[in-house]
């Protein structure tokens, strides 16, 4: 019995413990529990992706000083105080003034530009329209249009135009200058303008240089009522026919222009053919010898008269004095028409009618 136990010892290949430990140590296991917590793949969690969309709209909090509304309101005014637009554009604008911040904002950098390109397109029309076929003016804006982009349109209208447009005042003002029938007075004024040179204010002058034209033109036809009956009637008919072409809308001063170029020299002749007929006719008898016996005569002391044709009345004087010298100082003349020389035909009649009547006196 007492072998037995070697025989019991034979148990040693029971290596059955380095067996059994090598079972839980089997990497199967613990592959497999890592397995189920494999619900990793939860792991692109798409929560997160909410969070990822919101940080784009926190870069807008700084844009805030953008839309500040004080200072888009100022831009907005500004292009409201910009000139040369028309209504359209400023109509606009104002319109815009009464939106919020954002609407002026896009307002500002969406919808003006696209205002002013039609108010542009719109000028540019108007002078392509206005202008005559051909000229420099017409081409230059025929070519924008041709072009056809805003920055075209809009040289067009702020480089060409300008440029067109004071070369041809000046030539417009020169014209002016060079007409004959405008008195010295205006001419040298015209001309003073035009040696200046500034561009604003030929522009600005011939914007009025009709009127003074017409102004001019009237007071040189007054003017010429004192020179004789037949310059007045015919001054008279200048004026009737001017005022009568006004109240028709007609600025080409015809009836002026008529009389200044060619009736007032035609009256004029009028007037001398019949003071050289009235002095044929009222020529003095003769020389008569003088009662002290000296041999000199005495001029003058014979009455005329002459019958005015403005007014129909009589007027005897002792010069010799015609009927087309008296005419101008007739009851119906106006007082600028009493020149020096007829207040001096006056005086001398005057004179000489005391003295005839000392004369006679005397005898």
């Amino acid at each position: 019995m007492a072998e037995t136990t070697p025989t019991g010892q034979s148990t040693p290949d029971a290596a059955v413990p380095d067996t059994e430990p090598a079972a839980p140590a089997t990497p199967d296991a613990p592959a497999e529990s890592a397995a189920p917590s494999a619900p990793a793949p939860a792991v692109p969690v798409e929560p997160a992706a909410p969070i990822a969309s919101e940080t784009p709209t926190a870069p807008e909090a700084p844009a805030a000083p953008v839309l500040d509304e004080a200072a888009l309101r100022a831009r907005l005014a500004t292009a409201l105080a910009e000139p040369g637009h028309y209504d359209h554009y400023y109509k606009t604008v104002k319109e815009a003034q009464a939106g919020t911040a954002e609407q002026i904002q896009h307002f500002l950098d969406v919808e003006l530009s696209r205002v002013v390109l039609d108010d542009n397109n719109l000028k540019a029309s108007q002078i392509l329209s206005s202008a005559e076929h051909g000229t420099p003016l017409w081409q230059a804006a025929q070519d924008a249009f041709d072009d056809g982009s805003p920055e075209a349109i809009a040289h067009f209208l702020h480089v060409t135009v300008p440029d067109l447009t004071n070369s041809d005042n000046r030539v417009k003002l020169a014209q002016f200058i060079a007409d004959p029938l405008i008195s010295a007075g205006l001419r040298a004024e015209a001309l003073a303008v035009l040696e200046r040179g500034d561009s604003a204010e030929i522009a600005a002058y011939l914007g009025k240089s009709h009127v003074l034209m017409m102004d001019d033109y009237r007071i040189q036809v007054v003017r010429s009522m004192s020179f004789g009956p037949e310059v007045r009637k015919a001054a008279n008919a200048a004026l009737d026919a001017d005022m009568i072409e006004s109240m028709h809308g007609d600025r080409t001063a015809t009836a002026l222009r008529a009389f200044l170029s060619k009736g007032l020299a035609e009256a004029q002749a009028r007037d001398r053919a019949a003071a050289e007929q009235g002095g044929k006719d009222t020529e003095q008898p003769g020389e008569q010898p003088s009662k002290d016996g000296s041999g000199t005569t005495q001029a003058g002391l014979t009455t005329t008269t002459a019958t005015t044709t403005a007014t129909g009345s009589t007027i005897a004087t002792g010069t010799g004095t015609t009927a087309a010298q008296l005419a101008s100082t007739g009851t119906d003349a106006p007082v600028r028409s009493l020149t020096a020389g007829g207040a001096a035909a006056i005086a001398l009649g005057a004179g000489a009618l005391v003295v005839a009547r000392r004369r006679s006196r005397e005898s």
